[in-house]
């Protein structure tokens, strides 16, 4: 299942390159031993390889985000992206991957700073053992509302479109078009001391097949806070409600349904101008009606970030 994504804007964005300032580049990286899911959240549907149990692992995950900003004529700014995500397990022979991500944001924002407007366009290719697993090309808009026309009170509404082609999965019926929408609530310190973030989310799936379309509902918490100069704490909560549309299987003649909860501890340290040493550790627990889906305990990761 395909879908064609219109990135409104962008062609207007480009139009004003003549009247552009300089641009810059910046590039991070995130580098960490984790114990977490194999398989990301939004990635659900998909099935073990090998008739391999689902549960927690074990590994190296490297999440790299290289982008040039290039401011544009008034308040506009366009930013080219490229992802590179490595995860290699220790003890899950098959689910190693590489996701790679080109993105294209285009933001503009009102003179009075209360009113900023987002939209990108993206294609990511996640592979493992050599060969393509799925490809999701991806549409998302968003508008922010800061009534005071700084940080400390921000509103965003989220619209996102994607599309999931799940080619290499063990099942199939897995392809998916999915919609998400939703609403985050920010406030945050004048000084930027400390931040509150909670969260809202519906978002539907049409997959191929009935059994794996699904409607969920997610909300999520947190708060993060910073000790002294260099060190920063948080804590926050994330919950997942996903309801399918039809029975699992033959073998399995129930519907399925994933209550999906993540809670833990956040703390990072800067280091140097560019470097940042941080760790997490909680608990995950993934309730469902589908017994092969059902497993939860300790999650943690520490690495360190480097920004340039």
């Amino acid at each position: 299942m395909r879908i064609t994504i219109t990135a409104a804007g962008l062609a207007l964005a480009a139009g004003a390159m003549a009247e552009a300032q300089q641009g810059r580049f910046e590039l991070t990286s995130d580098n960490m031993i984790a114990r977490d899911d194999p398989f990301a959240p939004d990635e659900e549907l998909t099935a073990g390889p090998g008739g391999q149990p689902f549960g927690l692992a074990t590994g190296l995950d490297s999440n790299t985000w290289g982008r040039w900003v290039q401011p544009l004529s008034g308040r506009q700014v366009l930013r080219f992206e490229q992802q590179v995500r490595a995860r290699s397990f220790f003890d899950r022979d098959g689910l190693d991957s590489i996701l790679l991500t080109p993105r294209i944001q285009y933001w503009n924002t009102s003179q009075d700073n209360t009113i900023q407007f987002r939209i990108h366009a993206a294609y990511s290719h996640l592979s493992r053992s050599g060969s393509t697993h799925w490809t999701r090309p991806e549409a998302e808009a968003q508008l922010r509302w800061r009534p005071n026309g700084d940080r400390t009170l921000e509103t965003v509404a989220r619209l996102r479109v994607n599309a999931y082609d799940f080619r290499g999965a063990a099942l199939e019926g897995l392809s998916s078009t999915r919609v998400r929408a939703g609403l985050e609530q920010f406030v945050r310190a004048p000084d930027d001391a400390w931040e509150v973030r909670l969260s809202a989310f519906r978002e539907s799936a049409d997959a191929d097949e009935r059994r794996f379309s699904f409607d969920e509902t997610r909300v999520g918490a947190s708060v993060t806070w910073r000790v002294d100069a260099r060190t920063t704490l948080g804590v926050g909560a994330d919950y997942r409600d996903r309801e399918y549309r039809d029975v699992f299987s033959q073998a399995v003649p129930v519907v399925r349904n994933d209550r999906r909860v993540l809670a833990e501890a956040r703390v990072e340290r800067q280091l140097s101008e560019r470097a940042t040493l941080f760790a997490a550790a909680g608990y995950l627990d993934n309730d469902s009606t589908i017994p092969a889906r059902d497993y939860g305990g300790a999650a943690w990761r520490a690495g360190l970030r480097f920004r340039f």
